[in-house]
């Protein structure tokens, strides 16, 4: 039986595809056809089926995760403690702490954490450290709607990744985020297998299995903020906020902008639409309101002929292309196949990063993103400078971070250029 979520998503399909055809009917002011009517009423059979269906494949996961979750009384209590660390922590305090040769406390252990994590992942911290397991924190439930707690999205612990949360995409889409890895990462991937229909005593041929791998080696994001010595003395909570949130935003733009581009960008980790074997389409010519809608149908069509239907799906699309999926949801046809941020049940993700050329396209990607892996090298490593901005009274952080991302099956994506004009 397939799980919570592809049930979700079949039975959204049917629920689309149902309400295509009383709208149809509404428009026309006619009543079904004897043949419409049989179909109407097996997708509504079928769509109560799954709503049995869901709820078993929900109650059994809960159970398991319930389950997975169970650990003993005094890790209980360590996580909890952690949890109370981290309330406790001063980003402010620990950075003043750095440029006065008097860190202590709790700053100085999760720094010496955050070095002992670096120097593990063969790096060095060069000013001030922070540990990964400050940085996200995975929760304990099965994945669910757009925006729901997953096993695979980040809870947040502390704003730095929190920030990335609000202004990119690209933790919010389902992928696999692998963090705290110490060296460079290999993923084994399994190739696809063939069998054939043999005679009674003819020899069996060679399925052919291939292995193929995905590495991950650390590349270098860095991004850099400016705050007055004044800020850092009042110690404020909410100027720290505000000055990781801002280094957090630039970071998550930055992270999109490579990974949902057109091709790869300089010295980025591989965007998903230069990987070789992401499938394509031919667009269809641009008519307002309607062609885009064909063009995420036909995403649709060939990944269902690639076999790669399945999964985590969704659309990540430059932002231009929302107008026309917007205005083409109030053409009859097509009513109930664009609600909200969903595109024929699937989640539709808007992001600046993917590409563009202004007036003539915005592209979209669309597959099965927990085929996706991001993989986080240690911890943050912020250099503290207080010289170059010192005429200003003004002390500049210099934050670095260790990332690779790659797809596990480049065909389980499929890229797209859709014109519009």
């Amino acid at each position: 039986m397939k799980n919570s979520v592809e049930l979700r998503q079949e039975r959204a399909g049917l629920i689309t595809e149902s309400n295509v055809m009383l709208e149809a009917c509404k428009t026309e002011v006619r009543d079904f056809t004897e043949t419409e009517q049989v179909s109407y009423d097996e997708k509504m059979n079928l769509i109560d089926k799954l709503k049995k269906d869901i709820d078993t494949v929900e109650r059994q996961e809960s159970l398991n995760a319930e389950i997975a979750s169970k650990t003993p009384k005094v890790e209980v209590m360590k996580e909890n403690n952690k949890s109370s660390e981290v309330r406790g922590y001063s980003l402010f305090k620990a950075i003043s702490g750095l440029m006065n040769n008097s860190l202590d406390g709790l700053e100085k252990e999760l720094h010496d954490e955050a070095v002992e994590e670096a120097r593990a992942a063969g790096r060095t911290i060069n000013g001030l450290g922070i540990p990964s397991r400050l940085l996200e924190q995975r929760a304990d439930v099965v994945q669910g709607a757009p925006g729901a707690a997953t096993n695979i999205a980040p809870t947040v612990v502390m704003g730095y990744q929190e920030a990335l949360r609000e202004a990119s995409v690209f933790n919010q889409v389902g992928a696999n985020m692998l963090t705290g890895l110490s060296a460079d990462t290999r993923l084994p991937i399994t190739g696809k297998q063939s069998v054939a229909w043999e005679g009674e005593i003819d020899a069996a041929a060679d399925g052919g299995v291939n292995f193929g791998k995905l590495d991950l080696t650390p590349l270098r994001l860095s991004s850099y903020v400016d705050i007055s010595k004044q800020l850092l003395m009042q110690n404020g909570m909410g100027a720290q906020q505000a000055i990781v949130a801002d280094l957090g935003r630039a970071a998550g733009a930055k992270i999109d902008a490579a990974m949902f581009a057109a091709a790869n960008v300089t010295s980025a980790p591989g965007a998903i639409a230069g990987t070789t074997g992401v499938l394509t389409i031919t667009e269809a010519a641009y008519s307002a309101d309607a062609s885009i809608y064909d063009d995420f149908m036909s995403a649709e069509s060939a990944l269902a002929v690639g076999e790669g239907l399945q999964g985590n799906l969704a659309y990540v699309a430059n932002p231009v292309l929302m107008k026309d999926l917007k205005r083409s949801a109030q053409v009859a046809a097509v009513t109930a196949g664009v609600q909200g941020n969903l595109v024929n049940g699937y989640p539709t993700y808007y992001s600046n990063g993917v590409t563009k050329d202004t007036g003539v396209s915005g592209d979209f990607l669309f597959g099965d993103f927990s085929k996706l892996f991001i993989g986080m090298f240690g911890g943050l490593d912020i250099t503290v400078d207080p010289y170059t901005k010192a005429i200003n009274g003004e002390v500049r952080l210099i934050v670095n971070q260790y990332i690779d991302w790659g797809v596990s099956q480049p065909g389980a994506f499929v890229k797209a250029t859709s014109l519009t004009a």
